[in-house]
């Protein structure tokens, strides 16, 4: 009996073998073939669709909206990418940069996200890092927290969610050469590289090769500077050019980092750029009374707890 154990994506075409299968795909250019237990539906999963993870995001993050759905979107990709990390027609998600305020929501955004379809999110604030060869927090301090995190899951750990927190700050130091290294040192991190971990660092019977190239990367920052600068502009501008600036004043896009002494390999490497704005009172009361992340909430808990 015919095992099927291949079958064409979309099509009624099985092979019994791996072989029968390769030679099949090599014939038919842009054919996907995959193993016939991995059923069709499962490449949009219900619960892991855009939609899906961007209503999970507001039941517990008010306003944002735009950041909802492009993390939405980045968190679909990537969950899609590692269940099919050898099919080469899912190209990989590059990374994402969150400018907005601190307490906007940049790093709750992603951490729910991550939270909702169980991928291993690791937080990292980029200001206290040091290059390679300095004691302090390093790249290679971050591997090994990543494969802690991922409780020594390989795999796990390959395919995390990585967090670089205020990044922004990297680039007001007044050692412009120091943010330049760190900056370098996170550039070939985020493009991928391996990184080798020794056993008692992380506890394993083990040296450990970790693969940083199916990771998806997120860049926070508030960028002020750029925001005051915007804003002297309009302060000196009138007329036409007023307008135009009062309608993006809050907001940074790519050609305004290009502006400044940011490297631009890095900024080349971003696929998406997206702002958050700071949160109004109207927001700030939709969150203690709607929100299901809601502190008020869980302050009347901790009262009743108590009696």
């Amino acid at each position: 009996m015919r095992s099927n154990a291949f079958k064409v994506l979309g099509k009624p075409i099985y092979f019994e073998n791996a072989i029968e299968a390769q030679q099949y795909a090599q014939k038919h250019t842009g054919t996907v073939v995959v193993r016939n237990n991995i059923q069709e539906t499962s490449l949009f999963p219900e619960q892991y669709k855009p939609l899906e993870i961007l209503e999970y995001l507001d039941r517990f993050i008010i306003s944002q909206d735009d950041a909802k759905k492009e993390i939405a979107i980045a968190m679909y990709y990537h969950n899609l990418n590692k269940k099919y990390i050898d099919n080469n027609y899912l190209n990989k998600n590059g990374p994402v940069m969150i400018i907005g305020p601190t307490g906007s929501g940049k790093t709750f955004i992603v951490k729910k996200a991550c939270e909702y379809i169980d991928i291993v999110f690791v937080h990292v604030d980029t200001s206290s890092m040091v290059s390679e060869g300095i004691v302090g927090y390093s790249t290679g301090n971050l591997a090994v927290d990543i494969v802690k995190k991922a409780k020594l899951d390989i795999k796990k750990a390959e395919h995390c969610v990585v967090f670089f927190d205020e990044i922004d700050k990297l680039f007001q130091s007044s050692d412009n050469e120091y943010g330049e290294e760190v900056s370098n040192q996170l550039l070939r991190f985020i493009e991928g590289t391996e990184v080798h971990i020794t056993a008692k660092d992380v506890g394993s019977k083990e040296d450990i090769i970790l693969k940083t190239d199916n990771m998806q990367f997120i860049l926070g920052g508030a960028f002020q500077w750029i925001i005051d600068k915007k804003q002297k502009e309009k302060n000196s501008s009138m007329g036409f050019s007023l307008d135009c600036l009062e309608k993006d004043n809050n907001s940074i896009t790519l050609e305004d980092l290009y502006r400044e002494d940011i490297p631009k390999e890095l900024l080349g490497r971003m696929d998406t750029i997206v702002n958050v704005h700071k949160l109004t009172f109207d927001d700030c009361y939709k969150i203690l009374t709607k929100s299901e992340s809601s502190p008020l909430d869980e302050f009347i808990k901790k009262i009743e707890f108590h009696g």
